[in-house]
């Protein structure tokens, strides 16, 4: 396959600066990758018009932009989910004990991608494909983390908050005090709250800052202490930056067979701004 030398430079220089998450100058991508600092120089600049990477204006380095993980989002809408995180929610059933279950958005549901269920008789079951409304426990929480407070406002406004069940949140205010603390503290709390006798503990997967799916457990109250929840929280959102990590980096191997593809993807037809 013919690949020209110039794409080649783009996808080591991507690479090099994604490998570590730090922030590199031209002379230190320059002698790494030992390409001339004048080619080093002319790429970073495309690649920072593109939104692919950023330069620090006090320290003039590079660091990752939002375009890569924008274009990573992308990406996973044509890729599959499920097979990625699929060893991730295996490790997390074996960890917790407890049935796992990975969703996305899907309009106004959030549709099951995968179901780990717990290795034990008494147990909360599933199915791939099952569906559950946006808003419900858990899972409506964090993906209403995702929205400004005048969009939930305005989701609410005509037929107020839904009430699954007595312990349903039905004051806006309170509820919109929970999603701000899901905000803080990255993952959301159900107790009883969508399912009677049900809790579960979610959080995002995501690319950059955007929602890409969730990942829930989803256990017996009764067979549920606060020592335990403590712990599944710790498991999950451990889990879901794994995840998320997996996905911001995933694209490069996706891309590697095809440079061409790569190039085209990363800067369009801006070929001649590299010299």
């Amino acid at each position: 396959m013919y690949s020209a030398p110039i794409i080649k430079r783009v996808l080591q220089i991507v690479q090099f600066i994604v490998q570590d998450h730090k922030r590199f100058g031209v002379t230190q991508i320059s002698q790494a990758l030992s390409i001339n600092k004048s080619t080093v120089f002319g790429i970073l600049k495309a690649l920072q018009t593109e939104g692919f990477v950023v330069k620090d204006p006090a320290t003039k380095k590079y660091t990752m932009g939002p375009g890569l993980f924008e274009l990573s989002a992308n990406v996973f809408k044509r890729t599959d989910l499920a097979t990625l995180a699929r060893p991730f929610l295996e490790q997390l059933a074996e960890q917790v004990g407890e049935t796992v279950i990975l969703g996305a958005k899907q309009n106004n549901h959030v549709k099951f991608l995968d179901v780990i269920e717990a290795k034990k008789d008494l147990k909360i079951s599933s199915h791939v494909g099952a569906k559950i409304p946006v808003t419900a426990g858990a899972t409506g929480k964090v993906i209403l983390s995702f929205m400004e407070d005048k969009e939930i406002v305005s989701l609410f406004k005509e037929k107020g908050l839904p009430q699954f069940t007595e312990k349903s949140i039905a004051d806006l205010n309170l509820f919109l005090s929970e999603v701000a603390k899901v905000r803080k503290q990255g993952y959301a709390l159900d107790f009883d709250e969508y399912l009677k006798g049900t809790t579960a503990v979610a959080a995002a997967i995501c690319a950059g800052k955007r929602l890409i799916g969730i990942v829930w457990v989803v256990c017996f109250t009764s067979a549920t202490d606060e020592k335990k929840v403590a712990e599944i929280v710790e498991q999950v959102t451990s889990t879901t930056k794994l995840i998320s990590r997996a996905i911001e980096s995933a694209i490069f191997p996706i891309y590697s067979g095809n440079l061409e593809e790569m190039m085209r993807v990363l800067v369009g037809q801006n070929k001649s701004q590299f010299h």
